[in-house]
């Protein structure tokens, strides 16, 4: 007697591709822009475990430290805190803290207002 799968070989390729793709997919960080104190522009790429820090010209790594209150990623090397909660983020380098608030196009409130004339 020939056993033959319930699905074919084709199929099962296929499904196997996808839930790879949508894994992959979830590990990528969406880059976000955050408006710092001085009206200073923080790109942001973070991800459940670590995310990269883009400011004025610099660049850092950092990683996510457990916090059940807040999302809390740090650099000891470079001396950075970076605190999210809701749309506001607090990034400490050295000496220096700035509050930060989630920059969008997309969101009530951030687009540019169009004054009737």
């Amino acid at each position: 007697m020939i056993h033959r799968p319930a699905c074919p070989p084709r199929t099962l390729r296929t499904a196997m591709a996808a839930a790879l793709l949508l894994a992959a997919a979830g590990a990528h960080a969406m880059s976000v822009q955050y408006q710092c104190t001085g009206r200073r522009l923080l790109t942001a790429e973070l991800t459940p475990r670590k995310g990269q820090l883009h400011f004025e010209g610099k660049d850092w790594t950092v990683l996510r430290v457990p916090d059940k209150n807040m999302a809390r990623y740090v650099s000891k090397k470079d001396e950075i805190e970076v605190i999210t909660k809701d749309r506001m983020l607090t990034f400490t380098h050295g000496a220096e803290t700035l509050q930060c608030f989630l920059y969008s196009n997309a969101l009530p409130g951030d687009a540019p207002q169009i004054k009737p004339n």
